[in-house]
């Protein structure tokens, strides 16, 4: 095999996609081809395509909603790469919802111009994540299981390690693209595919790969959390669109279209909120969000004249393996790339619907690299003798408790002396190290920003490290 690759979301569909069309033999595995969060993702991805829009505009939204750690020069790259994709997407006849035969834009909380193109209403991730697998079909190979670690011979990948159901195998190959996903799932409550723990994103930190930014997991604020446990995430696009939040009063009480960080810390201290679209035009809402519509009504509410009880959950994780935006390590052949992968794109707060922009210009890049870099890459099977891994974690429901929407020190502290490896560990550490509070960290003792922490902390080797924003 050439190239593995580990997810079958947006951002590795679309790198397989293209290594096929250049005659490349591609393996994608993944526990599901449609449990990806690519596949969930429902409001849309951001672009400045109009004329009184621009990339500056974009950019000045993503740095302020990134709290004073967005990375400038990576994100001038993603937003106007990631418009050139979008741009031919729409020309190869990809279906964004129109208006009038012109691209109909949404607004999402952060944003200060219409920019969020969508599909199918709020089934744009799925749309896009169908599209590719269309695109791949009968091209590239795919198996079905979990890639929990990576064969490293020296400083060269030279496969992976798959749980297929029934045990460990090791699947070789000349190069490996991680896109798995983040660690959202690790959290209790989260809108994520229970896939998405971050066991291979520590298996890799075993490797020897940094991580960082842990302590940035955004909490998405309006998330209806079902009477069977279930979770459905109400997209942000609706507010966007009017849908107002109140409190138990009937009264409003926050900026709708605010960053997320914020409409989350709002709702959580007030122990939820409810959300309510009764107001808006009827005819919209059956057009644009129907599949949220009929979810709601499976539990008894109707968008269309009920307030519906929303709460915070774990969403998006910000941090991941330290790479640029071509997913690079320091592990010739091995890429990581979207949710996977940290790339100070986002900064403190990811900026609503930026997640699909990153993984796009993440995926077209790191193909790119790998077309240049497969040329001098041998397939060699080297003797591995992979040990068990366990697919749960332990401590998950530590985060939920300590490191939610808002954090403690005092708390913090005294958890995680209970813990002596693992994911959770260092998040939680993570969380500690920051006395401050910036984007999606909130510490209760240290409610305000600091500028001595402008930049981020990055774990490597069982030793944590500081880096300032340069």
């Amino acid at each position: 095999m050439d190239v593995i690759i580990a997810g079958t979301g947006i951002a590795g569909l679309m790198v397989a996609h293209e290594l096929s069309r250049s005659g490349y033999r591609v393996l994608m595995i993944s526990p599901g081809l449609r449990r990806s969060s690519s596949y969930r993702a429902q409001g849309g991805v951001a672009a400045p395509v109009l004329e009184d829009d621009s990339v500056e505009s974009h950019l000045y939204d993503t740095l302020r909603a990134g709290d004073g750690l967005g990375d400038r020069q990576r994100i001038l790259e993603m937003i106007s790469e990631g418009r050139e994709i979008l741009l031919q997407l729409a020309e190869e006849g990809f279906p964004f919802d129109r208006e009038n035969g012109r691209l109909a834009l949404s607004v999402e909380g952060g944003h200060t111009r219409r920019r969020i193109l969508h599909s199918g209403g709020v089934q744009t991730g799925r749309n896009l994540v169908e599209y590719f697998l269309r695109r791949v079909e009968g091209k590239v190979e795919y198996a079905e299981g979990y890639v929990v670690d990576i064969v490293v011979d020296g400083s060269r990948v030279r496969g992976v390690v798959m749980w297929d159901g029934e045990g460990i195998r090791v699947v070789y190959s000349r190069a490996v693209v991680v896109a798995s996903g983040g660690y959202a799932s690790l959290y209790r409550k989260s809108t994520n595919p229970d896939t998405s723990r971050g066991i291979l994103m520590w298996n890799l930190y075993r490797k020897g790969l940094p991580l960082e930014n842990l302590e940035f997991v955004q909490f998405h604020p309006t998330v209806f959390h079902a009477p069977d446990g279930s979770r459905i995430l109400i997209s942000e696009a609706i507010r966007g669109d009017g849908a107002i939040l109140i409190d138990g009063n009937g009264e409003r009480f926050v900026d709708e279209r605010d960053t997320r960080d914020r409409v989350a810390r709002a709702i959580f201290r007030k122990g939820g909120a409810y959300l309510y679209a009764g107001h808006l035009d009827r005819d919209l809402l059956l057009q644009k969000y129907s599949m949220l519509m009929s979810k709601l009504l499976d539990f008894g509410y109707d968008l269309t004249k009920d307030p519906v009880p929303v709460y915070p959950a774990a969403h998006y994780t910000i941090g991941g393996v330290k790479t640029d935006l071509y997913g690079k390590t320091a592990i010739s052949g091995l890429r990581v790339i979207g949710e996977a992968a940290s790339t100070r794109v986002h900064g403190a707060n990811r900026l609503a619907s930026n997640s699909l922009l990153e993984a796009m210009v993440m995926a077209r890049r790191s193909y790119r690299a790998l077309s240049d870099e497969l040329p001098f890459l041998d397939y060699r099977e080297v003797p591995h003798f992979p040990d068990p891994v366990p697919l749960e974690v332990p401590g998950r429901e530590l985060l939920d408790r300590y490191a939610f929407v808002e954090r403690d020190g005092s708390e913090l502290a005294e958890v995680v002396e209970g813990i002596k490896d693992g994911p959770v560990r260092l998040i939680l550490m993570s969380a500690l190290l920051r006395r401050e509070s910036r984007g999606v960290h909130y510490r209760r003792d240290f409610p305000e920003k600091d500028e001595e922490y402008r930049g981020y902390i990055v774990w490597k080797g069982g030793e944590w490290s500081w880096e300032p924003l340069r």
